[in-house]
């Protein structure tokens, strides 16, 4: 067993109140995933703990959940003030309770303290539990491999983003054809293209997360399309704009990503309706490349 997952086991095992995982809000696949994993993974060890997803998935994260055999109505639930808590996939509290762990995949410069943190650059979140999961040499079954598999598709654009290693490209494409996944499957659904004939409001929300800066509250969004235009990228703005508004918020990143082209455009709305337009010539990762940046300019801003 390595260190880190000796640690953790540790930590989890001196929990005085009930253990609860929990992702972020608006939970994406990976999100949801690493979820399962790690209460499958805490179960083979002795820890009881349960799932309490505080909002509601998309349709597309629902649906290729439960095509991977995970049950997404029961992993709603309530967090309670005094529960011991297990983030995935994000690393800054969003309900209450008493945070005993993370494990997370988005960089920050601002680090959290907690009994047992661990954020580290990985393609998601599912397959860094995977990893822990061999580190304390537990059954691992095709199951488990499986949703590592499709987490890293999902989350990394069909395996184009910048914040998956080579490694774990090699390892994703080997798994898939051991384990006779539909590759071909998992590439259309990790693309995830828009129907730009949707309405702009719909268009707009897509991926929507929330972050506190200091004093400073982000919200942002994607689209993930290889056919935008101008009259759509108009009026999904506008909608933003006004959202920032509704919401009282200090930014709102919006990007557009290209995965045929491999390129990013970010859209920085600001609260008096300005826009700040940055382009990357590479399929930008909006935790890795995106939101790094955001937060140190705006943390930088808060010192000042």
């Amino acid at each position: 067993m390595s260190d880190r997952t000796d640690r953790l086991l540790g930590v989890l095992r001196g929990a005085k109140t009930r253990i609860v995982i929990t992702g972020h809000d608006a939970p994406d696949v990976d999100s949801l995933l690493s979820c399962a994993l790690m209460q499958r993974f805490l179960s083979r060890v002795g820890i009881d703990a349960r799932i309490a997803l505080m909002t509601q998935a998309d349709a597309q994260s629902s649906r290729i959940a439960q095509r991977l055999g995970v049950d997404v109505q029961a992993m709603y639930g309530e967090i309670k003030p005094d529960n011991s808590l297990i983030l995935l996939d994000h690393h800054r509290a969003q309900h209450g309770g008493q945070v005993l762990a993370c494990i997370d995949h988005h960089p920050t410069d601002f680090c959290p303290d907690y009994p047992h943190t661990q954020i580290e650059s990985a393609g998601a979140c599912t397959y860094m539990v995977l990893q822990l999961m061999r580190d304390a040499g537990v059954a691992i079954t095709p199951q488990d491999e499986a949703l590592a598999v499709c987490a890293l598709y999902l989350d990394t654009v069909a395996l184009r983003s910048t914040k998956i290693s080579p490694q774990e490209i090699a390892w994703a494409k080997a798994a898939s054809a051991r384990l006779h996944l539909d590759e071909a499957w998992l590439e259309r659904e990790g693309l995830s293209l828009a129907d730009l004939t949707l309405p702009p409001e719909e268009l707009a929300m897509t991926g929507i997360k929330e972050y506190v800066y200091g004093k400073k509250r982000v919200y942002s969004t994607y689209t993930q399309t290889d056919a935008m235009t101008q009259s759509v990228l108009e009026r999904i703005i506008a909608h933003l704009k006004s959202a920032l508004a509704a919401r009282g918020g200090d930014l709102w990143v919006y990007l557009v990503h290209d995965p045929r082209a491999m390129r990013t455009t970010q859209y920085d709305i600001l609260p008096d309706g300005g826009v700040k337009e940055t382009r990357y010539d590479f399929l930008a990762s909006r935790a890795k490349d995106v939101m790094t940046r955001v937060e140190k300019r705006l943390m930088e801003e808060n010192r000042g």
